[in-house]
């Protein structure tokens, strides 16, 4: 079985508002050739009570299996949205959570209101988050958050939606494939 170097695992936003993953999984791909992109399926309708627990469900299935499958595998996971919050939601048994070498967020609605789920839950070992990974440097970063300005799920004056949709054409996921390349080779 072929087990690339890196495999970017995404998860879309509501009704499967993917805007940032295909340009993401692109520019990774630039960054760390051979990798891979999987996009989790999940309910992404609006309902966020079971379809966010059964989404986390499903997650800890597939990386026990691939882990399985891919011993050496690295692990990158990027969520655009509501896609986010099944990254927050997923928890992961250390042997497999040290595969996860880094965290890409877009306009993650948890950041708004800096809830207990965006400040304790990641699914990486030791997580560093940069909530400005465009424009600054946190040393030891493995989490980066992109949250535009004006962005109405995730800036808390944010009034505008438009900001949100713009993830995968304003640079971000070029920006988000530079800093996994750099935990990834670091």
């Amino acid at each position: 079985m072929f087990a690339s170097p890196a495999c970017l695992c995404r998860w879309y936003g509501r009704e499967r508002l993917g805007l940032a993953g295909e340009p993401l999984s692109e520019a990774l791909g630039a960054a760390i050739p051979g990798t891979t992109t999987y996009a989790l399926p999940y309910d992404t309708s609006v309902e966020y009570d079971t379809t966010l627990v059964a989404a986390a469900d499903s997650v800890q299935q597939y990386f026990a299996s691939q882990s399985t499958a891919c011993p050496d595998q690295k692990f990158v996971f990027g969520g655009y949205s509501k896609g986010a919050m099944v990254v927050h939601r997923t928890s992961l048994p250390d042997p497999i959570k040290s595969k996860v070498v880094a965290l890409v967020m877009f306009g993650d609605p948890y950041l708004k209101y800096q809830t207990t789920e965006f400040e304790n839950a990641w699914p990486i070992d030791n997580p560093e988050v940069n909530l400005q990974p465009g424009s600054t440097t946190v040393p030891g970063a493995n989490v980066a958050s992109f949250c535009n300005s004006g962005d109405i799920i995730c800036d808390l004056m944010g009034n505008a939606v438009e900001p949100h949709l713009a993830y995968g054409t304003d640079g971000s996921a070029t920006k988000a494939a530079s800093f996994v390349k750099g935990v990834y080779s670091g």
